[in-house]
């Protein structure tokens, strides 16, 4: 028996989510661990970091650099994959990837800018805010929002 396109979003919304608080997890138990080791904070990450207090602040940075990228690619994948069964339109999945495209590439643009004129740390905020929206379901609500209420001779395939 098929599921209904219905329980399909409500399951697929329900592991986007959860991907989220994974994330949210995994980066501020990291990052507890990291200011730890930079500035001598005292360490509030759970019981299950603390082997990464052994680790340099390279290897953590490496670590949270590989993250960034699985995580990014996994929800640019769950959001490509909604729109998929929400909307079963090729230019919206088109569209969906695109914008994470987008958000890498003027991540990448600003990040190289600012090495290049040695302006890293001023754009580190920026990136992180650019880098964060896509480590979340935003661009998926943003989206989905914006392809539901398109009127309808822009939902052929």
């Amino acid at each position: 028996m098929a599921m209904s396109k219905r329980t399909k979003l409500m399951i697929l919304t329900f592991f986007i989510i959860l991907l989220g608080f994974l994330r949210d997890y995994l980066f501020d138990n990291i990052n507890w661990i990291y200011m730890t080791l930079k500035n001598g904070r005292a360490n509030q990450a759970l019981d299950e970091f603390h082997f990464m207090l052994n680790w340099s602040l390279k290897e953590i940075n490496i670590l949270k650099w590989v993250l960034t990228f699985v995580f990014t690619g996994l929800f640019a994948f769950m959001t490509w994959w909604i729109i998929k069964v929400a909307f079963k339109n090729k230019l919206f999945n088109q569209l969906a990837i695109a914008a994470f495209v987008g958000l890498m590439a003027i991540s990448a643009l600003l990040f190289f800018a600012g090495y290049i004129i040695g302006q890293s740390e001023n754009l580190y905020g920026v990136i992180r805010t650019l880098m964060g929206f896509a480590q979340s379901f935003m661009p998926l609500m943003v989206l989905y929002v914006l392809f539901k209420f398109l009127p309808e001779q822009n939902k052929k395939e």
